[in-house]
Order: structure tokens, then sequence, then C-alpha cells
């Protein structure tokens, strides 16, 4: 062992690395136990890159539209514990049905269809009250099941009736 004596009066230029293996320690707890949190998503299907450019002109017939708009349900503004106003009618491939008649017109349309075949689009006015369109939707898929898909459509002219088609 050395020992310095006297007054050399130097500086000691020795590094304390406790400190630094101190904090790299709890950087590296934070992060193991951070980690499998923030792997945590959704399941969603991306649709798939199609070869054709365009759509199936048998497939656009069979597309089913629920249009809701303002001018049938005057439901914009938050609802009262009554529900959806009375007389609210939806429209369905551009045809006018009341929300009493929705649930057997759904079954209808869909009691031959199987699979990806079952999907519902919905289109909506922007100032519909999200729980009325919500509740609209319920009440098409009682008369088809769980197992109908939904699709949202942002073109307004479709929630209009006024639209050609998707």
């Amino acid at each position: 062992m050395a020992m310095q004596v006297g007054s050399g009066g130097g500086y000691n230029s020795d590094i304390n690395v406790t400190p630094l293996v101190d904090v790299v320690l709890v950087l590296l707890i934070i992060f193991m136990v951070v980690t499998p949190l923030t792997q945590r998503g959704y399941d969603i299907d991306i649709p798939r890159e199609s070869a054709s450019a365009a759509p199936d002109p048998e497939a656009i017939k069979r597309q089913v539209i629920l249009g809701i708009n303002e001018a049938g349900c005057p439901a914009t503004q938050p609802l009262t514990p009554a529900g959806l106003p009375p007389g609210c009618t939806v429209k369905i491939n551009n045809e006018d049905v009341t929300l009493a008649d929705l649930p057997s017109k759904m079954t209808d349309i869909f009691k031959n269809r199987k699979g990806a075949e079952r999907l519902l689009f919905v289109a909506a006015q922007e100032r519909m009250n999200y729980e009325a369109v919500v509740q609209i939707v319920d009440i098409a898929k009682n008369g088809v099941g769980e197992d109908l898909k939904i699709g949202i459509v942002t073109d307004e002219r479709l929630a209009m009736g006024t639209g050609a088609g998707l």
C-alpha cells in the first residue's frame, strides 16, 4: 500500500463509480418493469391490399349502408331518460325504415349471409349524438346477432341518402 505523505497539495483525479453504478442499476430495474407493460395492444383487422383497382360491382350491390341523419331522427342533443325521440327513421340503402321495423329488416337482409358478408356500414351525420347512434346500431344488431361486423363511413352524403355508394 502506498501512502502519500507531505503537502503535495495536488488534486485527486480518481473517479468514484459507485454513484454511477447505482443510477445505472436503478434505470435497468425501471426498464425491466416498464417494458412488459408497454407491449399491450388491441387486435385489429388491417385491410389487405387489393389486387384489382375497381371494386366488384356485385359486392357493391350487396353492401348494406345504415344511414342515420338529423332529418329522420332528431337526436343531436344528449338523450333524455326516455331514450330516442319517437318516430325515428333511418335509411337502409336509401330506403326509409322505422326503428320498430329495423330488427326485422336487418334479419331479412342478413339471413342468408355468413362470415365476412355479415358487414353493416354505418354512415351518420357528424351532428348526431353518439349515444343515439350507438343505440340505433344496437337495435340493428338485435335483428342479426353478435357476429355482425360494423364499418364506419365518414361520407355524410351516405347518411343523408344522397351518396352513390361506397
